[in-house]
Protein backbone atom coordinates (compact mmCIF):
# COMPACT_ATOMS: atom_id res chain seq x y z
CA UNK A 1 0.00 0.00 0.00
CA UNK A 2 1.50 2.95 -1.54
CA UNK A 3 1.05 6.51 1.13
CA UNK A 4 1.97 9.83 0.04
CA UNK A 5 3.46 12.09 3.09
CA UNK A 6 3.49 15.64 3.02
CA UNK A 7 6.48 17.25 4.36
CA UNK A 8 4.81 20.37 4.62
CA UNK A 9 3.57 19.37 7.67
CA UNK A 10 6.70 17.49 9.05
CA UNK A 11 7.56 19.19 12.80
CA UNK A 12 11.67 19.49 13.26
CA UNK A 13 10.39 19.87 16.71
CA UNK A 14 8.79 17.05 18.53
CA UNK A 15 6.60 17.66 21.68
CA UNK A 16 7.92 15.54 24.37
CA UNK A 17 4.70 15.07 25.86
CA UNK A 18 1.80 12.57 24.52
CA UNK A 19 1.37 11.92 20.80
CA UNK A 20 -1.07 10.31 18.57
CA UNK A 21 -2.03 9.23 15.49
CA UNK A 22 -5.36 10.26 14.40
CA UNK A 23 -6.97 8.32 11.15
CA UNK A 24 -9.90 10.11 8.92
CA UNK A 25 -12.29 8.65 6.04
CA UNK A 26 -14.89 10.74 3.56
CA UNK A 27 -18.51 9.36 3.22
CA UNK A 28 -19.60 5.96 4.13
CA UNK A 29 -22.42 5.25 2.90
CA UNK A 30 -22.77 1.24 2.98
CA UNK A 31 -26.10 0.88 0.70
CA UNK A 32 -26.91 -1.43 -1.99
CA UNK A 33 -24.38 -3.90 -3.20
CA UNK A 34 -22.19 -2.51 -0.56
CA UNK A 35 -24.59 -3.87 2.08
CA UNK A 36 -25.22 -6.74 0.28
CA UNK A 37 -21.58 -7.79 1.09
CA UNK A 38 -21.06 -6.55 4.34
CA UNK A 39 -24.16 -8.50 5.59
CA UNK A 40 -23.03 -11.54 3.30
CA UNK A 41 -19.60 -11.04 5.44
CA UNK A 42 -17.77 -10.48 2.24
CA UNK A 43 -15.09 -8.46 2.13
CA UNK A 44 -15.42 -4.85 0.67
CA UNK A 45 -11.49 -3.55 1.65
CA UNK A 46 -8.62 -4.98 0.46
CA UNK A 47 -6.19 -6.65 3.39
CA UNK A 48 -4.28 -3.70 3.65
CA UNK A 49 -6.51 -0.80 3.84
CA UNK A 50 -8.46 -2.93 6.16
CA UNK A 51 -5.89 -3.38 8.58
CA UNK A 52 -5.13 0.54 8.34
CA UNK A 53 -8.17 1.62 10.18
CA UNK A 54 -6.52 -0.64 13.05
CA UNK A 55 -3.15 0.80 13.01
CA UNK A 56 -3.91 4.00 14.53
CA UNK A 57 -4.93 5.11 18.01
CA UNK A 58 -8.36 6.60 16.50
CA UNK A 59 -10.26 6.30 13.45
CA UNK A 60 -13.17 7.96 12.15
CA UNK A 61 -15.42 8.03 9.48
CA UNK A 62 -18.82 10.14 8.17
CA UNK A 63 -21.35 7.61 8.51
CA UNK A 64 -23.99 8.64 5.40
CA UNK A 65 -26.62 7.06 5.79
CA UNK A 66 -28.44 5.79 8.87
CA UNK A 67 -28.51 2.36 10.51
CA UNK A 68 -32.51 1.90 10.83
CA UNK A 69 -34.85 -0.46 10.50
CA UNK A 70 -37.23 -0.54 7.47
CA UNK A 71 -40.18 0.46 7.14
CA UNK A 72 -40.08 4.64 8.76
CA UNK A 73 -41.09 6.92 7.16
CA UNK A 74 -39.37 9.17 5.37
CA UNK A 75 -38.42 13.05 5.85
CA UNK A 76 -39.69 13.31 1.80
CA UNK A 77 -43.15 13.58 1.50
CA UNK A 78 -42.18 11.27 -1.75
CA UNK A 79 -40.82 8.72 0.24
CA UNK A 80 -37.41 7.47 -0.62
CA UNK A 81 -33.53 8.07 1.47
CA UNK A 82 -30.45 6.68 1.97
CA UNK A 83 -30.77 3.58 4.99
CA UNK A 84 -28.33 0.86 5.94
CA UNK A 85 -28.81 -2.36 8.19
CA UNK A 86 -28.23 -1.47 11.74
CA UNK A 87 -26.56 -4.82 11.40
CA UNK A 88 -23.58 -2.58 9.76
CA UNK A 89 -22.73 -1.03 13.23
CA UNK A 90 -21.12 -4.11 14.51
CA UNK A 91 -18.98 -4.29 10.86
CA UNK A 92 -17.73 -0.66 11.70
CA UNK A 93 -16.81 -1.52 15.10
CA UNK A 94 -15.71 -4.71 13.89
CA UNK A 95 -12.77 -3.39 11.70
CA UNK A 96 -10.93 -0.94 13.66
CA UNK A 97 -13.24 2.69 13.38
CA UNK A 98 -13.84 4.30 16.92
CA UNK A 99 -16.16 6.89 15.84
CA UNK A 100 -18.98 8.29 13.02
CA UNK A 101 -20.09 12.15 12.19
CA UNK A 102 -23.24 11.87 12.11
CA UNK A 103 -23.61 15.32 10.90
CA UNK A 104 -24.56 15.22 7.28
CA UNK A 105 -27.27 15.85 4.72
CA UNK A 106 -28.74 12.48 5.00
CA UNK A 107 -28.84 11.67 8.94
CA UNK A 108 -32.60 12.78 9.42
CA UNK A 109 -33.96 10.82 5.80
CA UNK A 110 -36.08 9.20 8.35
CA UNK A 111 -36.84 11.36 10.77
CA UNK A 112 -36.68 11.59 14.34
CA UNK A 113 -36.87 7.75 14.60
CA UNK A 114 -33.92 7.10 12.22
CA UNK A 115 -31.96 9.49 14.11
CA UNK A 116 -32.58 8.09 17.44
CA UNK A 117 -32.05 4.50 16.05
CA UNK A 118 -28.93 5.22 14.37
CA UNK A 119 -27.60 6.40 17.66
CA UNK A 120 -28.64 3.56 19.37
CA UNK A 121 -27.15 0.82 17.09
CA UNK A 122 -24.11 2.50 17.11
CA UNK A 123 -24.04 2.33 21.08
CA UNK A 124 -25.04 -0.85 21.51
CA UNK A 125 -21.83 -1.76 19.16
CA UNK A 126 -19.41 0.91 21.27
CA UNK A 127 -19.44 2.94 18.21
CA UNK A 128 -19.16 6.67 19.37
CA UNK A 129 -20.72 9.17 17.08
CA UNK A 130 -20.89 12.78 16.96
CA UNK A 131 -22.79 15.78 15.43
CA UNK A 132 -26.82 14.37 15.80
CA UNK A 133 -29.11 14.40 18.31
CA UNK A 134 -32.33 14.29 19.32
CA UNK A 135 -32.78 18.37 19.56
CA UNK A 136 -30.10 20.97 18.50
CA UNK A 137 -28.42 21.06 21.61
CA UNK A 138 -27.69 17.39 21.52
CA UNK A 139 -26.16 17.83 18.29
CA UNK A 140 -23.84 20.52 18.47
CA UNK A 141 -22.09 19.05 21.08
CA UNK A 142 -18.32 18.14 20.18
CA UNK A 143 -16.76 14.77 21.08
CA UNK A 144 -14.12 14.20 23.38
CA UNK A 145 -12.22 11.59 23.73
CA UNK A 146 -8.80 10.48 25.64
CA UNK A 147 -5.96 9.40 22.79
CA UNK A 148 -3.24 8.57 24.43
CA UNK A 149 -3.18 10.82 26.71
CA UNK A 150 -4.59 13.87 25.00
CA UNK A 151 -7.76 15.06 25.24
CA UNK A 152 -8.90 15.64 21.58
CA UNK A 153 -11.75 17.59 20.32
CA UNK A 154 -13.77 16.33 17.66
CA UNK A 155 -16.66 19.02 16.78
CA UNK A 156 -18.70 17.44 13.64
CA UNK A 157 -20.99 20.34 11.53
CA UNK A 158 -23.02 19.99 8.57
CA UNK A 159 -24.05 22.38 5.93
CA UNK A 160 -27.87 23.48 6.79
CA UNK A 161 -29.83 22.05 4.05
CA UNK A 162 -33.23 19.63 5.16
CA UNK A 163 -31.05 17.83 7.70
CA UNK A 164 -30.75 20.08 10.57
CA UNK A 165 -32.11 19.61 14.22
CA UNK A 166 -34.09 21.96 16.24
CA UNK A 167 -35.06 22.27 19.70
CA UNK A 168 -38.01 19.86 19.19
CA UNK A 169 -36.60 17.33 16.55
CA UNK A 170 -34.02 14.93 15.52
CA UNK A 171 -31.20 16.06 13.12
CA UNK A 172 -27.60 17.24 12.38
CA UNK A 173 -25.32 19.79 13.61
CA UNK A 174 -25.68 23.29 11.76
CA UNK A 175 -22.89 24.81 10.43
CA UNK A 176 -23.12 28.46 11.33
CA UNK A 177 -19.99 29.84 10.37
CA UNK A 178 -20.16 33.04 12.37
CA UNK A 179 -20.91 31.08 15.48
CA UNK A 180 -19.36 28.67 15.16
CA UNK A 181 -15.83 31.03 14.92
CA UNK A 182 -16.81 32.38 18.38
CA UNK A 183 -17.59 28.86 20.19
CA UNK A 184 -14.20 27.23 18.27
CA UNK A 185 -12.50 30.34 20.55
CA UNK A 186 -14.43 28.85 23.47
CA UNK A 187 -13.38 25.24 23.01
CA UNK A 188 -9.75 25.33 21.87
CA UNK A 189 -8.78 25.60 26.34
CA UNK A 190 -11.18 22.85 26.58
CA UNK A 191 -8.64 20.53 24.77
CA UNK A 192 -5.33 19.34 23.76
CA UNK A 193 -6.00 19.33 20.03
CA UNK A 194 -8.96 20.95 18.58
CA UNK A 195 -10.50 19.29 15.20
CA UNK A 196 -13.47 20.22 13.23
CA UNK A 197 -15.20 17.68 11.23
CA UNK A 198 -17.15 19.22 8.10
CA UNK A 199 -19.81 18.01 5.93
CA UNK A 200 -20.35 20.99 3.51
CA UNK A 201 -19.20 22.60 0.13
CA UNK A 202 -20.14 22.16 -3.43
CA UNK A 203 -20.48 18.32 -4.80
CA UNK A 204 -18.47 17.15 -7.64
CA UNK A 205 -16.35 20.37 -7.77
CA UNK A 206 -12.22 20.05 -7.90
CA UNK A 207 -12.15 23.03 -5.19
CA UNK A 208 -13.83 24.80 -2.52
CA UNK A 209 -15.88 28.02 -2.70
CA UNK A 210 -14.71 31.38 -1.93
CA UNK A 211 -17.01 31.16 0.93
CA UNK A 212 -16.30 27.47 2.01
CA UNK A 213 -12.14 28.42 1.65
CA UNK A 214 -12.37 31.90 3.71
CA UNK A 215 -15.10 29.88 6.27
CA UNK A 216 -12.24 26.84 7.29
CA UNK A 217 -9.59 29.45 7.44
CA UNK A 218 -11.40 31.28 9.65
CA UNK A 219 -11.99 28.53 11.83
CA UNK A 220 -8.08 27.79 12.30
CA UNK A 221 -7.98 31.84 13.04
CA UNK A 222 -10.46 30.98 15.91
CA UNK A 223 -8.20 28.11 17.40
CA UNK A 224 -9.32 25.23 15.81
CA UNK A 225 -5.56 22.52 14.72
CA UNK A 226 -7.32 21.13 12.18
CA UNK A 227 -10.87 21.41 10.00
CA UNK A 228 -11.52 18.06 8.06
CA UNK A 229 -14.22 18.48 4.93
CA UNK A 230 -16.06 16.11 3.14
CA UNK A 231 -19.18 16.06 1.39
CA UNK A 232 -18.03 16.79 -2.39
CA UNK A 233 -17.87 13.35 -3.58
CA UNK A 234 -14.62 14.24 -5.02
CA UNK A 235 -10.83 14.87 -3.84
CA UNK A 236 -10.00 18.32 -3.09
CA UNK A 237 -6.56 19.52 -1.62
CA UNK A 238 -5.23 20.36 1.40
CA UNK A 239 -3.42 23.65 2.61
CA UNK A 240 -1.01 24.17 5.44
CA UNK A 241 -2.99 27.79 7.05
CA UNK A 242 -0.98 29.29 9.70
CA UNK A 243 -0.28 26.79 12.29
CA UNK A 244 -3.29 24.46 11.35
CA UNK A 245 -4.30 21.88 8.53
CA UNK A 246 -7.50 22.09 6.14
CA UNK A 247 -8.17 18.84 4.16
CA UNK A 248 -11.41 20.20 2.07
CA UNK A 249 -13.01 16.50 0.66
CA UNK A 250 -11.53 13.28 1.33
CA UNK A 251 -13.78 11.85 -1.27
CA UNK A 252 -15.99 9.04 -0.87
CA UNK A 253 -15.14 5.80 1.06
CA UNK A 254 -17.85 3.70 0.25
CA UNK A 255 -20.85 4.74 -1.67
CA UNK A 256 -22.73 3.12 -4.17
CA UNK A 257 -25.26 5.15 -5.82
CA UNK A 258 -25.99 5.91 -9.83
CA UNK A 259 -26.47 9.96 -9.44
CA UNK A 260 -22.89 10.35 -7.66
CA UNK A 261 -21.30 7.20 -9.89
CA UNK A 262 -22.66 9.43 -13.04
CA UNK A 263 -20.01 11.82 -11.92
CA UNK A 264 -15.84 11.50 -13.25
CA UNK A 265 -13.60 10.84 -10.18
CA UNK A 266 -16.38 9.55 -7.22
CA UNK A 267 -14.52 6.49 -7.40
CA UNK A 268 -11.13 8.18 -5.95
CA UNK A 269 -11.15 9.10 -2.57
CA UNK A 270 -8.24 9.23 0.26
CA UNK A 271 -8.10 8.23 4.36
CA UNK A 272 -5.42 11.01 6.01
CA UNK A 273 -3.82 10.05 9.26
CA UNK A 274 -2.62 13.16 11.27
CA UNK A 275 0.47 12.67 13.80
CA UNK A 276 -0.74 14.91 16.22
CA UNK A 277 1.33 16.29 20.07
CA UNK A 278 -0.45 19.16 22.02
CA UNK A 279 -2.25 21.77 19.60
CA UNK A 280 0.49 20.87 17.09
CA UNK A 281 0.49 18.88 14.14
CA UNK A 282 3.76 16.62 13.46
CA UNK A 283 3.20 14.75 10.69
CA UNK A 284 0.15 14.18 7.43
CA UNK A 285 -0.14 11.10 5.34
CA UNK A 286 -2.52 10.14 2.77
CA UNK A 287 -3.78 6.95 1.81
CA UNK A 288 -5.27 6.76 -1.23
CA UNK A 289 -7.69 4.40 -2.79
CA UNK A 290 -10.08 3.37 -5.35
CA UNK A 291 -13.43 2.04 -5.15
CA UNK A 292 -13.30 -0.69 -7.79
CA UNK A 293 -16.65 -1.63 -10.09
CA UNK A 294 -16.19 -5.49 -7.77
CA UNK A 295 -17.35 -3.49 -5.28
CA UNK A 296 -14.01 -3.77 -3.40
CA UNK A 297 -12.71 -0.46 -2.06
CA UNK A 298 -8.55 -1.21 -2.65
CA UNK A 299 -4.86 0.21 -2.62
CA UNK A 300 -3.52 2.00 -6.00
CA UNK A 301 -1.37 0.59 -8.38
CA UNK A 302 1.92 2.22 -8.99
CA UNK A 303 0.65 3.87 -11.98
CA UNK A 304 -2.54 4.92 -10.65
CA UNK A 305 -0.11 6.14 -7.53
CA UNK A 306 1.66 8.59 -9.67
CA UNK A 307 -0.98 9.68 -11.16
CA UNK A 308 -2.77 10.78 -7.57
CA UNK A 309 0.25 12.25 -6.67
CA UNK A 310 0.64 14.84 -9.38
CA UNK A 311 -3.34 15.54 -9.59
CA UNK A 312 -3.32 16.07 -5.62
CA UNK A 313 -0.17 18.50 -5.85
CA UNK A 314 -2.06 20.29 -8.49
CA UNK A 315 -5.79 20.25 -7.19
CA UNK A 316 -3.41 22.07 -3.62
CA UNK A 317 -2.06 24.36 -5.70
CA UNK A 318 -5.61 25.45 -7.03
CA UNK A 319 -6.49 26.03 -3.48
CA UNK A 320 -3.22 28.31 -2.07
CA UNK A 321 -2.82 30.21 -5.60
CA UNK A 322 -5.31 33.07 -5.34
CA UNK A 323 -5.09 33.38 -9.66
CA UNK A 324 -5.81 29.93 -9.81
CA UNK A 325 -8.46 29.93 -7.32
CA UNK A 326 -10.60 32.03 -9.07
CA UNK A 327 -10.15 30.74 -12.23
CA UNK A 328 -11.21 27.02 -10.80
CA UNK A 329 -13.86 28.64 -9.54
CA UNK A 330 -15.42 29.84 -12.62
CA UNK A 331 -14.84 26.25 -14.13
CA UNK A 332 -16.67 24.84 -11.24
CA UNK A 333 -19.87 27.26 -11.43
CA UNK A 334 -19.54 26.39 -15.50
CA UNK A 335 -19.29 22.46 -14.78
CA UNK A 336 -22.46 22.79 -12.36
CA UNK A 337 -24.41 25.22 -14.20
CA UNK A 338 -24.42 22.53 -17.39
CA UNK A 339 -24.92 19.56 -15.43
CA UNK A 340 -27.15 20.79 -12.99
CA UNK A 341 -28.24 24.20 -12.12
CA UNK A 342 -29.61 25.30 -15.51
CA UNK A 343 -32.01 22.67 -15.54
CA UNK A 344 -33.26 22.78 -11.93
CA UNK A 345 -33.82 26.53 -12.76
CA UNK A 346 -35.88 25.60 -16.00
CA UNK A 347 -38.01 22.93 -14.69
CA UNK A 348 -38.94 25.46 -11.64
CA UNK A 349 -41.88 26.87 -13.18
CA UNK A 350 -43.26 23.40 -14.42
CA UNK A 351 -42.80 21.29 -11.45
CA UNK A 352 -44.89 24.59 -9.73
CA UNK A 353 -48.01 23.80 -12.07
CA UNK A 354 -47.76 19.89 -11.23
CA UNK A 355 -49.79 18.84 -8.19
CA UNK A 356 -48.62 15.73 -7.77
CA UNK A 357 -45.06 16.60 -7.02
CA UNK A 358 -44.92 16.77 -3.44
CA UNK A 359 -41.40 17.35 -2.49
CA UNK A 360 -41.94 20.85 -4.74
CA UNK A 361 -41.80 23.20 -1.76
CA UNK A 362 -39.74 21.38 0.24
CA UNK A 363 -36.83 20.76 -2.53
CA UNK A 364 -37.17 24.28 -4.07
CA UNK A 365 -36.90 25.84 -0.11
CA UNK A 366 -33.68 23.45 -0.08
CA UNK A 367 -32.32 25.31 -3.29
CA UNK A 368 -32.53 28.97 -1.90
CA UNK A 369 -31.29 28.74 1.26
CA UNK A 370 -28.76 26.15 1.43
CA UNK A 371 -25.42 28.60 1.89
CA UNK A 372 -23.63 26.35 -0.78
CA UNK A 373 -26.51 26.76 -3.31
CA UNK A 374 -27.25 30.15 -2.86
CA UNK A 375 -23.09 31.12 -3.09
CA UNK A 376 -23.59 28.82 -6.41
CA UNK A 377 -26.59 30.50 -8.22
CA UNK A 378 -25.18 34.02 -7.32
CA UNK A 379 -21.86 33.44 -8.87
CA UNK A 380 -23.98 31.95 -11.69
CA UNK A 381 -26.61 34.67 -12.32
CA UNK A 382 -23.13 37.19 -12.33
CA UNK A 383 -21.58 35.29 -14.78
CA UNK A 384 -25.10 35.13 -16.88
CA UNK A 385 -24.58 39.09 -16.93
CA UNK A 386 -21.14 38.98 -17.93
CA UNK A 387 -21.48 36.32 -21.16
CA UNK A 388 -19.71 34.01 -19.66
CA UNK A 389 -22.54 31.14 -19.08
CA UNK A 390 -25.91 30.29 -21.32
CA UNK A 391 -29.41 29.82 -20.47
CA UNK A 392 -29.98 27.72 -23.49
CA UNK A 393 -30.50 23.89 -22.89
CA UNK A 394 -28.42 23.13 -25.39
CA UNK A 395 -25.51 25.26 -24.88
CA UNK A 396 -22.62 24.17 -22.88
Amino acid sequence: MQTLKLPVFDSAIKDQGPNASLLFGGDFCPIARYEEKILGHEAIFDEALSGTFRQNDFAMINLEAPLCAPGLQSESPGGGGLRADPAIAAFIRGIGIDAVGLSNNHIRDFRDEGVLQTMRNLEKNEVLHTGAGMNLNEAQKPLSVNVNGLKVGIWALAEKELNVAAEDSAGSSWFRPDEDVRRIAELKGEFDFLLVFLHAGHEFTTAPSPRIRKTYRSLIDAGADAVIGHHPHVIQGIERYRHGLIAYSLGNLVFDSPYVDAYKNTDLGYLIRIGISKHQINEVELIPYKLRSSILVSSLTRQEFEEFSARFQELSENITDDQKFRQEWENNVRFRWDGEFKRVLSNLSKNFNDIENKDYARRTRNLFTCPTHVEMLEKAFLMLEEGKLSRDQHKS
